[in-house]
């Protein structure tokens, strides 16, 4: 885990990257990287008194000490660095500095996006713009809603995403062609419109018509002490409408169809139609609260990778790694986010906000709404990118590792560029991306052995890009995100010469993984496995039967894990799995990080989720 700030100092010699650091730095952040005086291998130590601000730390690092930092500050610091007989003494000097504020970031009192429950907008599985069978034109739809300050108002939208997987653009907006109205909403506290209702109103009616393409926000409501909200979608007679989000009637998430919009549905209890459905159930895309002036809100911008399902009811409230571990209330207390993942985007498409592009150009059409009721300031504090991950998916094999890192930098300096201009002010965070690679049927990616980057030259490509990323923090980025421990290990790239980040193994594989202490049948359904293993699998990782044979197949995912004391672990699955092959007691048992190469599974949105949290306190130092 890693993280870096593009601040520091310099001088001849013995030099560090730059002389100036933000006086808002959390302790023990980086101010400066020194420069290697003997191109390598030196060690620094501090010459006489280390000021309370500054601190010496591994890697030839200047980092922010334990004393107050006040603007306009100036402490120096003297630095040795020695190898061997050679020694060289430099005097550095760092000031801090306050952070420059632009005239767009947010004032106290704006609105800004709060605290959300709500996935990405795309869905690799379906559709995102689809017709309503006639006698279905209605729907409403429950939903979890966690707790919301007084002034919180709903955002909508009347598109969804494509989340095609091609030669570009490949990410686009899905306009359904017609606008849909919100019957209404009402959240309550209790499942199944128990407990406190309260309704939420449109510019004082109780319903809105959402055009085409575009948006609606309610009226400022009271506080919310979370519980569930609930929402009334009707479409047009031949028409279409967006997609939802996937809910689940196990968590009190679910929606039910109707010919038309019935009243009783929003007054009354029970939701009154069809039998409930966890799939297409339509919910606001967001929530803006009033800016408090310090709560961090950010813009979580990324493909797939920035995306997991849910498993287990405390992850209702947020879904990917990073967003989760922002949301969660531990440390400073939760941030706002504003969702927009979109599966299967590249950089270029974010970056296309050209009216009716449809790349881009809806999501920020309702941002600058946002901020036009703001008075020209954004509603959101920072920005976190964990994209590119398709930039370099769609590279040539036939590049070399130094072809792509060219090409990489070059795509990922044009992104942060265009966000440093089109949101002028707001801190961008970037993280470290993440691996793609192939693998046998057999081994599949239970082990290092077989899994190949793809494309190939985009392996070692990739770690070089990482490695630049997190050494250099290019600007303007105002950080970097290193998470490649998460999920990666290195092995020998048998197509070039060095080292390819591939999926690493679980510490449930390297402490040798288990065995089944029930055999499993063709053809019959189960949802538990009964294994024996010296220490138990992970929570969220997908399951592999008999790695290594012919037999081998992967079902299913773990959810809850019961150490039975005797040297035995029973696995809840998500969903009963379906065996297709037979696999004896004693038989192999391993788990993996992800499924196809590419997108991770839940085990590692968790990892990820705990190096983020730390970090909480610098993010809103920022």
């Amino acid at each position: 885990m890693g993280f870096k700030f593009n601040v520091g100092g310099g001088g001849p010699g013995l030099s560090a990257s730059k002389s100036t650091y933000y006086t808002s730095i959390a302790q023990g952040a980086l101010i400066a990287s020194l420069t290697d005086p003997f191109g390598s291998g030196a060690t620094y130590t501090v010459v006489g008194n280390t000021p309370s601000t500054l601190a010496l730390a591994s890697g030839g690092r200047i980092v922010a000490g334990a004393g107050a930092q006040a603007d306009g500050q100036a402490s120096t610091i003297v630095i040795r660095a020695s190898k061997g007989s050679r020694a060289v003494e430099e005097s550095l000097t760092f000031t801090s500095i306050p952070i420059p504020r632009a005239a767009t970031y947010p004032k106290a009192g704006d609105l800004v996006f709060g605290l959300s429950p709500y996935r990405t907008q795309g869905n690799s599985l379906t559709a995102l713009a689809y017709p309503p069978s006639s006698g279905a034109l209605n729907e409403v739809s429950d939903n979890f809603m966690p707790a919301q300050p007084a002034g919180w108002r709903p955002v909508y939208f009347n598109f969804g995403l494509n989340s095609a997987d091609s030669s570009g653009p490949t990410a686009l907006e899905t306009l359904p062609g017609n606008a849909n109205t919100i019957d209404g909403s009402v959240t309550f506290t209790a499942a199944n419109g128990g407990g406190t209702r309260v309704a939420g109103t449109f510019n004082g009616a109780a319903s809105v018509v959402i055009p085409d393409g575009g948006f609606a926000i309610e009226d400022a409501r009271p506080a919310f002490a979370g519980g569930f909200h609930r929402v009334s979608l009707t479409t047009p007679s031949g028409g279409k409408r967006p997609t939802g989000w996937n809910a689940d009637p196990a968590y009190g998430e679910y929606r039910r169809r109707n010919g038309a919009f019935a009243s009783s549905n929003l007054a009354g209890g029970q939701i009154t139609g069809s039998a409930p459905d966890n799939l297409r159930g339509y919910k606001p895309h967001g929530v803006v609260v009033p800016f408090d002036g310090r709560t961090p809100s950010v813009l979580f911008i990324a493909d797939s990778i920035g995306a997991q399902n849910d498993q287990r009811p405390d992850a209702r409230q947020l879904v990917g790694g990073i967003v989760k571990a922002l949301g969660d209330p531990a440390g400073i207390g939760s941030f706002g986010v504003a969702n927009f993942t979109h599966h299967g985007a590249s950089m270029e498409d974010f970056m296309d906000v050209t009216a009716g592009s449809n790349r881009f150009s809806q999501r920020y059409a309702a941002l600058a709404a946002i901020r036009d009721m703001n008075g020209g300031r954004w509603p959101i504090t920072h920005i976190w990118s964990q994209g590119l991950r398709n930039d370099f998916s769609a590279m040539a094999s036939s590049a070399t590792p130094d072809d792509v890192l060219v090409l990489m930098k070059a795509r990922a300096q044009a992104w942060w560029d265009f966000l440093a201009k089109t949101f002028p002010g707001i801190p961008i965070i970037q993280s470290t991306v993440s691996s793609r690679v192939t693998n046998d049927s057999v081994t599949n990616y239970t082990l290092l052995e077989g899994q190949l980057p793809r494309p190939a030259a985009a392996g070692i490509g990739l770690e070089n890009f990482n490695t630049w990323l997190v050494q250099t923090v290019p600007a303007p980025l105002a950080m970097v995100v290193d998470l490649q421990d998460g999920q990666r290990e290195l092995r020998a790239d048998p197509n070039f010469s060095g080292q390819s980040p591939v999926w690493g193994r679980l510490a449930f594989v390297k402490a040798g993984g288990g065995k089944l202490a029930t055999a499993l049948a063709a053809g019959v359904a189960t949802s538990t496995v009964k294994i024996t293993a010296s220490t138990p699998p992970a929570v969220g990782s997908a399951a592999y039967f008999e790695p290594g044979t012919s037999v081998m197949e992967m079902k299913g995912s773990i959810n809850t894990v019961t150490d039975n004391g005797d040297g035995s672990f029973t696995l809840g699955l998500s969903a009963s799995i379906t065996p297709s092959n037979a696999h004896a007691v004693g038989s192999v048992f391993a788990t993996s990080p992800t499924t196809d190469g590419t997108h991770p599974e839940t085990v590692v949105h968790e990892i990820w989720a705990s190096m983020v949290r730390p970090l909480k306190p610098l993010i809103a130092s920022l």
